[in-house]
């Protein structure tokens, strides 16, 4: 589902609150699947220490900020663990660096750990890099269901570290964009639920 943040002020910027609770059924209602759900938008990104969850970001006083950014936030229901939750992150991520390295940037995205990571040059803030971090993401566990956010710059903007990489997608890039990693979400999270039923015991 693609909010459209015209009409949720809760999107309009993040700040990372979204993700501190579960937040499917306020979006899906009686379609919440238990095999897992998504929502994306674009909104610039501010989360600063009240909307972490990385401890390492927080100690660090190393927070978010984008002018503008795309978001994907999901819900797991079916992953209760750590562990599996950050498997299924960066599965998910190496995924999507692809969609977006080769239908949109073409350019090579390197994965290291979760960020992904543009091998193209480009100034932020008036340094010139090779490459650059196009992406934030974090997933956790609350109530025994995995929470996940992964944000991708369009512009990072004058706040961003000097290694922040903006895609400079267009707008119908980014509606396109969303649109495959909506569908991509669902049909990885509808193939690994039918995978746990084939086992013979």
């Amino acid at each position: 589902m693609i909010i459209d943040t015209s009409k949720n002020a809760e999107c309009r910027v993040y700040s990372g609150e979204l993700l501190h609770n579960r937040f499917a059924y306020k979006y899906y209602k009686n379609r919440t699947l238990p095999h897992g759900n998504i929502i994306a938008f674009r909104a610039p990104a501010k989360v600063e220490a009240e909307g972490m969850i990385d401890l390492e970001d927080l100690e660090s006083n190393d927070f978010i900020y984008s002018d503008d950014m795309i978001h994907f936030l999901y819900e797991i229901p079916l992953i209760d663990n750590a562990f599996g939750a950050v498997c299924f992150q960066r599965m998910f991520n190496s995924i999507i660096a692809d969609i977006l390295s080769v239908k949109f940037l073409n350019a090579s995205i390197e994965m290291k750990g979760d960020d992904m990571i543009v091998h193209k040059p480009f100034t932020q803030n008036g340094v010139d890099q090779l490459k650059g971090k196009a992406s934030v993401s974090i997933v956790h566990i609350k109530n025994n269901v995995a929470l996940g956010h992964t944000g991708i710059n369009v512009r990072a903007g004058d706040k961003a570290p000097v290694f922040a990489f903006s895609t400079n997608l267009g707008d119908e890039q980014i509606k396109e964009y969303m649109e495959a990693v909506i569908a991509t979400f669902y049909a990885l999270v509808e193939d690994i639920f039918i995978a746990t039923t084939k086992t013979i015991c």
